[in-house]
């Protein structure tokens, strides 16, 4: 019996076999096309999926794949060409406050694919099998069997967990009888991927996407490379009847109207008709079977959510295995997986559909989409579970979309800090990635030690650090006061980055506390 068999091999089944490998756990992925997809969709890797990546040892490789980031913006005209048309620039350059040692990159799903294999089939030699089917899942109380096919050969794998990572027509969900709730079909859409010698056009205002808005035509120009690749969004009015019959000529005549550019010489690639929706599972675990990815929740491309949503999906799920199967957690930890992802897929998936409405609606009116942060929603969302300790202190003020406040309350992300002049070095950097970290706020942890130690007698991994030896005094003193503690303070944080438990103030706390997250049997309120 194999501990994970992987089903699905977009980039979260990919990055899920990554991190479990690189924290120690054998995994096997299967996926039935024969290749990466070749169809540049899922595009921008948000802060935190890039924080993320950042941590597994990833972001430069992925980075160098990327449009530059100086390309991120958004423009809208009429046409490509329109010289009254306006650019919202969102680079570094114009958010330097962002709270992150990375920041947003655009790298296509046909770009980030073959990298991830990469690195799935190096840390996992002759586990990772494109070209190979589920054809039958056989679930028990505590391991499933599943029926594989590659080619004319059929085979029996028996694995304690299956993750479904098969995408928004999961079959595994469906098999499992899991529904899917929210709108479909919300808009209709025709994805044109074309070539066109449209680079020299907009070299004066690069930009991540051109949304061109008349009366007769909504559409976006989606940056594949920015110079001669493209894709061309066509968002239909009314219930998109026809899209799947748009012929050659009348793409070619639509980019040129698009871009206006009467005599712009096209060479069609290929083209995708698809529906947009919102919607997220009502469960993302049945036994040993847990749902990840577009299989769990989808939105709308509206904001984009969805990759990134699936991308975090992976980083909670993998350490969470990662403890069990190395048998310092007890299996009630995964249940915490559903418990915490599911209230962050839906608010990403209402807030897509809202996007999509507005962009609709903007485009009726004849008037640019409403710009709209989601720092909140990307960088500002907490878990609450029970491998969270509450602390009684209420979220941070504001919206909890557009509106990030780095903070250390139990379940939110550990605040970014810089240790070093060269900013090359932040407070994520220091975490341990298999166990618990303890940052503690001055020399003396004497008083944490008594929960340390059970926890060590118990098998759990737990690394600490004093902050005042990574920071200057001023820099302490700043950081202490973002995360809320004081210099006998202490914030425990997981391998998720996400903070499990604060103490303020001097004090000993439970020496059973950590040995009780790691099981997930803690006794107490789940505050949402």
């Amino acid at each position: 019996m194999i501990p994970v068999l992987i089903v699905g091999g977009g980039p979260v089944g990919l990055s899920l076999a990554i991190r479990l490998a690189q924290l120690g756990v054998p995994s096997t992925l299967v996926e039935r096309h024969p290749t990466t997809a070749t169809f540049p969709k899922g595009r921008a890797l948000s802060i935190r999926s890039m924080e993320i990546y950042r941590f597994w040892g990833l972001e430069p490789e992925i980075t160098a794949a990327a449009l530059p980031r100086d390309h991120l913006a958004f423009y809208t005209g009429r046409t490509l060409v329109d010289p009254s048309g306006t650019r919202i620039v969102t680079n570094p350059a114009a958010r330097p406050s962002v709270a992150s040692p990375t920041y947003t990159l655009l790298c296509s799903q046909d770009r980030l694919e073959p990298l991830l294999r990469s690195h799935a089939e190096r840390l996992n030699p002759g586990r990772i099998h494109f070209g190979t089917r589920l054809a039958a899942l056989y679930t028990a109380a505590d391991h499933a069997i599943a029926e594989l096919v590659t080619g004319t050969r059929r085979h029996l794998l028996t694995a304690r967990w299956v993750v479904a990572a098969d995408g928004a027509r999961s079959a595994i969900r469906d098999r499992l009888g899991i529904a899917m709730n929210g709108p479909t079909q919300v808009s209709h859409n025709l994805n044109i991927l074309f070539d066109a010698d449209l680079g020299a056009h907009v070299a004066d205002r690069p930009s991540a996407v051109y949304t061109i808005s008349r009366p007769d035509l909504h559409g976006t120009f989606l940056a594949v490379d920015n110079q001669r690749r493209w894709l061309f969004n066509l968002v239909a009015d009314r219930d998109g009847s026809g899209l799947d019959r748009v012929n050659d000529s009348t793409c070619v005549a639509m980019i040129r109207s698009a871009a206006g550019l009467a005599d712009l010489p096209i060479s069609l690639v290929a083209r995708q008709v698809w529906h947009a929706a919102a919607q997220v599972a009502d469960q993302f675990r049945a036994g040993p079977v847990l749902l990840a990815g577009d299989a769990a929740h989808v939105t709308t491309p509206y904001g984009g959510f969805g990759l990134n949503c699936g991308i975090a999906d992976a980083d909670n799920l993998a350490w969470k295995l990662a403890a069990v199967h190395h048998g310092w957690a007890a299996p009630p930890l995964i249940d915490t997986y559903h418990d915490e992802r599911r209230p962050v897929a839906t608010a990403s998936a209402t807030e897509s559909h809202l996007r999509l409405a507005d962009a609709l609606a903007a485009h009726r009116a004849g008037v640019p989409p409403r710009a709209r942060s989601s720092d909140g929603l990307i960088l500002g969302y907490h878990y609450a579970s029970a491998s969270v300790v509450p602390d009684g202190t209420a979220a941070p003020p504001g919206d909890p979309v557009t509106d990030h406040h780095p903070t250390g309350r139990p379940g939110h992300r550990l605040p970014h800090a810089w240790l070093d002049d060269n900013q090359s070095r932040s407070t994520l950097d220091v975490l341990a990635s298999d166990g618990f970290t303890l940052l503690v706020g001055g020399d003396t942890d004497a008083a944490f030690q008594p929960m340390v130690n059970a926890a060590r007698q118990y098998g759990v991994p737990v690394l600490i650090h004093p902050l005042n030896r990574l920071f200057s005094p001023a820099r302490l003193e700043r950081y202490l006061d973002t995360c809320g503690i004081g210099p006998d303070g202490g914030l425990l944080v997981r391998p998720d980055g996400h903070v499990a438990w604060r103490q303020s103030v001097a004090g000993v706390p439970p020496h059973d506390l950590i040995v009780g997250l790691a099981r997930a049997e803690l006794n107490h309120g789940v505050d949402r």
